[in-house]
């Protein structure tokens, strides 16, 4: 038992250290689903709450590789900036490095592609939780073609635009704290 707790408190304490030092308060993402290809897009927004320049590696998830395809892609660049921040990569994730400026805050833009090889995709958010803080603001969008008809999302969209060419489901959230990560189930018409 005190192996255990010893174990745990080790695993633990990073992100109790790093919750401390800096805060993941925002994302602005764009999905988008073609037959076979699931791609992310868009700003992550994080705050430097020391003061003292941050320069962190961070772990960015992918969804289960043997269960919704490999990743074709991965991109990672602060907002107006081409400078690539991925260190490495794995099935399970990527690192990248993130610098903050004392007191400052920045916005880092994230894209990658997972070639599917269900009629399922996946977006992962509750990892939020690791943080112990609610995102301050979430804005989602996703956007399918005509050809295709969603059967099912973990997490109701606010509203839905659809036009002959495609659909588009909108999330505006505050004070979010996920429970459920984004799971996308469609066919082909």
């Amino acid at each position: 038992m005190k192996k255990t707790f010893i174990v745990l408190f080790i695993f633990a304490l990073p992100i109790f250290v790093f919750g401390q030092r800096i805060s993941f308060f925002a994302e602005d993402l764009n999905f988008s689903l073609q037959k076979d290809l699931f791609e992310v897009d868009g700003l992550y927004y994080f705050r430097n709450l020391t003061d003292s320049e941050v320069k962190q590696m961070l772990f960015y998830p992918f969804p289960d590789v043997e269960k919704y395809g490999e990743i074709a892609y991965i991109h990672v660049n602060p907002e107006n900036d081409t400078t690539e921040m991925v260190a490495t990569q794995s099935p399970r994730g990527s690192m990248f490095k993130l610098i903050i400026p004392p007191g400052g805050e920045v916005a880092y833009r994230i894209s990658y592609g997972q070639k599917l090889i269900s009629n399922q995709a996946m977006y992962i958010i509750t990892t939020t939780q690791q943080w112990a803080r609610p995102f301050e603001k979430a804005i989602y969008t996703f956007t399918f073609p005509e050809n295709l008809t969603l059967d099912s999302i973990s997490i109701p969209p606010d509203s839905i635009k659809t036009s002959p060419e495609k659909t588009v489901y909108y999330w505006y959230k505050e004070d979010f704290m996920p429970e459920l990560d984004f799971i996308f189930n469609f066919t082909e018409k």
